[in-house]
């Protein structure tokens, strides 16, 4: 039998517990075993709240990062505090010479980000940055059939996930909806998943954000935005849009649409609902439904497609290979996030790509 790679979280919230250690135990037990975790005060096995996953007895618990870091035999660290102190805790990592899996979005400031990778690629560690959606059955078939040419060149795309957040999300959280922290909120936060497929399926350079809108229509106590819309112009001529929202009562859905000169896929909550191209109905090409879909009002989520990217990063670090999705990778959504969020500041378009200073104000 081959020996299990020795995980760490740091950060034990809701993702880091119920998400990443939860996927790792029940879907990658065959080839990892989770052997330490770090959180900044101290955390009950069984959880605080009802239906929190509970920690083995024979993972160990540290409020030290440092003590973390050298625990012995510790191989990968799933870095999954607040988006804000990410860098912070991948640079930490990286030095202590372990392989980094961090949830989205890498950082929320490109200097940040880029501290992250280099210090990754200095030291000779693995970053994989956790856009597990690409996992999603559906849209890894969307992906084949662009990279297949089925649906022709690609001319445009859009994405609108409107979703709805009770104030107590804000309100009850230490860091959802702070600039410094969550590095935004309805785009930085929920809606990076789909802007990430979109400019995965799209294939080309963002080279300009024409439109940038940013507000906060229902959650006006915030500093972030609870809706956002941009206008992007791609490198091969394509434009995209994007509209977020967690502002959207009661909730309604998350949508993706790309077209291209021979056909267009529209994508409701993670599944291909409609399909065309060379003239006929190609639905059936994209098979059963196999994931749970997240929720359109609460951050609930099924953790197939978590399961999916972390066996296909565990298996690329055991081989020595890429990772799906890289720091640098990564990078791109949160560029693009941020240049929206740079052109409703100052009222005109941004070209790409732009200085990595810029810190949103909102």
């Amino acid at each position: 039998m081959n020996t299990k790679i020795k995980a760490g979280i740091i950060g034990f919230g809701v993702a880091g517990r119920d998400m990443h250690y939860r996927a790792l135990v029940e879907g990658l037990d065959d080839m990892v075993e989770v052997i330490a975790v770090y959180n900044r005060s101290e955390i009950p096995r069984k959880g605080r709240n009802e239906g929190d996953f509970p920690v083995d007895d024979s993972v160990a618990i540290y409020t030290d990062l440092e003590a973390f870091l050298e625990h012995p035999g510790l191989e990968v660290v799933h870095v999954t505090t607040p988006s804000g102190l990410h860098k912070e805790c991948i640079v930490k990592t990286a030095r202590a010479r372990k392989h980094i899996i961090c949830d989205k979005p890498l950082e929320v400031t490109l200097a940040k980000a880029d501290e992250s990778i280099e210090a990754c690629e200095q030291n000779g560690v693995t970053l994989a940055v956790s856009f597990q959606q690409r996992f999603n059955s559906h849209l890894t078939k969307l992906k084949e059939a662009v990279m297949d040419g089925c649906l022709g060149e690609i001319i445009s795309g859009a994405v609108e996930t409107k979703l709805y957040r009770v104030p107590e999300y804000y309100t009850e959280s230490s860091w959802h909806g702070k600039l410094d922290l969550d590095g935004g909120a309805a785009l930085m936060n929920q809606g990076i998943h789909y802007i990430d497929l979109l400019q995965w399926l799209a294939g080309s350079h963002v080279t300009e954000i024409t439109k940038g809108i940013t507000g906060r229509l229902i959650h006006t106590y915030i500093e972030a935005e609870d809706f956002g819309y941009g206008e992007l112009k791609l490198e091969n001529g394509a434009e995209l849009t994007i509209l977020c929202g967690t502002c959207f009562r009661p909730g309604i859905d998350q949508r993706l649409e790309i077209r291209g000169t021979d056909g267009w896929v529209s994508v409701v909550d993670g599944i291909v609902t409609q399909a065309v191209w060379a003239g006929k109905d190609r639905k059936e090409y994209f098979g059963a439904v196999e994931l749970v879909a997240a929720s359109s009002s609460s951050p609930a989520i099924g953790l197939e497609n978590h399961i999916r990217f972390f066996r296909a990063a565990y298996e690329a670090i055991s081989e020595g290979k890429d990772v799906p999705v890289t720091g640098r990778e990564a990078r791109k959504a949160t560029e693009i996030i941020l240049g929206i969020y740079k052109a409703h500041e100052t009222g005109s378009p941004v070209n790409m790509p732009f200085e990595s200073t810029y810190t949103p104000k909102l």
